[in-house]
C-alpha cells in the first residue's frame, strides 16, 4: 500500500464521502474512488459500504484506522525530522500544554531542556485535553502535558500520571470571603461565579459535592475558556472560582488571590501523554525526564 492510499482512507473515513474527502485534498471523487478501491484490492477486504452518495465504514475499516493514523502521523513525523536534519537543527519537539495548571512545570521542564540541547527547535501550544489527544495521534503533537478532564483511554495513546492536581475555591484578595477560614459550601454564595467551558470529570465531582451539602447547582454569571480573563475578573473581588491550585499557587502566595478553605477536596490527574506506536524518540522521552523531574521538585 502507498501512503497517498492511507491519507485517501483517512479523508473518507472523516469526511463521510468521497467527494468531501475529494474536496478536502484537492482531488477529483474518482481519484479517491480509485484510491481507496486499489487499497482494498491490496488488503482482500471491503473498507466502505456505498450507499449512494455516502460511504460507511466496515468493520475492516475500523480495525485499519488505528493503523493508518499512525503511519500517517510517522510519515509526517519522519518529514518534519528529515527537514530539521538538512536545516542543521537537532530535532524538533511540539508539546502541547493545557490552560495554564501545568505551564510553570512545562516551563521548568523546556528550560532544563534546551539549556542540555540548545539547538533543537520547539512548539509549544496551548490546548483542551481532548483536542490536543487527537493532535498527538495526528502526529501534530509529540508530547501532551494537561489535567485529565475525561475518564476514558485511547489505545494509540500512551498516559503517564505525574501526580494530582487539587482544584480549591479562589477569590480576590478584598473579596468578603478572603481570610475567613473555613467555610462550608453551603455557606457560600449562590451567585458571583466564574466557571471554565468543558472542565470534563471534575465538574461531576464538584457538583455531587455541593448537592451532598444540600446545594444546588451554583449559577455562574460567567463561563470563559480564558485563563487570563478569569484572574482578571477575579482581581475585582466580586467573584469566585474553582480553579487547580498549581495555576493559582504564585499569586496567592502573593497575595494577589486568596484561598477559601472549603469542606470539599477536588482532584485531577496531571498527564504528560505521548503515542505509543512508531519509532522511539530521545528528544520526547528527555522531555518526558525533565517533566518528571520537575513535578518532584515542585
Amino acid at each position: 500500500m502507498e501512503s497517498r492510499q492511507i491519507r485517501h482512507f483517512l479523508a473518507a473515513y472523516d469526511a463521510g464521502t468521497f467527494a468531501a474527502a475529494a474536496d478536502r485534498l484537492g482531488l477529483s471523487q474518482q481519484a479517491i474512488s480509485k484510491s481507496i478501491l486499489r487499497l482494498e484490492a491490496q488488503l482482500g477486504v471491503r473498507l466502505f459500504e456505498r450507499d449512494g452518495r455516502r460511504v460507511r465504514p466496515t468493520s475492516y475499516a475500523e480495525l485499519f484506522l488505528p493503523h493508518a493514523r499512525t503511519i500517517a502521523a510517522e510519515a509526517d513525523r519522519f518529514r518534519a525530522d528529515l527537514g530539521d536534519m538538512l536545516g542543521g537543527r537537532q530535532g524538533r519537539l511540539r508539546l502541547g500544554v493545557g490552560p495554564s495548571a501545568a505551564a510553570d512545570l512545562a516551563a521548568t521542564a523546556v528550560t532544563r531542556l534546551t539549556q542540555k540541547r540548545p539547538h533543537i527547535r520547539l512548539n509549544v501550544m496551548a490546548g483542551i485535553y481532548q483536542t490536543m489527544l487527537e493532535d498527538l495521534i495526528l502526529g501534530k503533537l509529540d508530547v501532551v502535558l494537561a489535567l485529565r478532564q475525561i475518564d476514558r483511554s485511547d489505545p494509540l495513546v500512551h498516559e503517564e500520571l505525574l501526580g494530582d492536581v487539587r482544584y480549591i475555591v479562589v477569590a480576590g484578595a478584598s473579596h468578603d470571603l478572603a481570610g475567613r477560614g473555613k467555610v462550608r459550601l453551603a455557606d457560600l454564595p449562590a451567585t458571583g461565579w466564574l466557571v471554565g467551558a468543558d472542565i470534563g470529570a471534575v465538574e461531576r465531582s464538584i457538583e455531587a459535592s455541593f448537592r451532598a451539602a444540600g446545594v444546588h447547582r451554583l449559577r455562574s454569571e460567567i463561563e470563559t475558556t480564558s485563563v487570563q480573563f478569569a484572574l482578571a475578573m477575579l482581581d475585582g473581588g466580586t467573584h469566585l472560582a474553582i480553579l487547580p491550585e498549581m495555576m493559582v499557587a504564585r499569586e496567592i502566595a502573593r497575595g494577589r488571590f486568596a484561598r477559601i478553605d472549603v469542606d470539599a477536596d477536588w482532584t485531577r490527574p496531571l498527564i504528560v501523554a505521548t503515542r505509543k506506536r512508531g519509532p522511539g524518540n530521545n528528544l520526547v522521552s528527555a522531555l518526558v525526564d525533565e517533566l518528571r523531574i520537575a513535578m518532584l521538585a515542585g
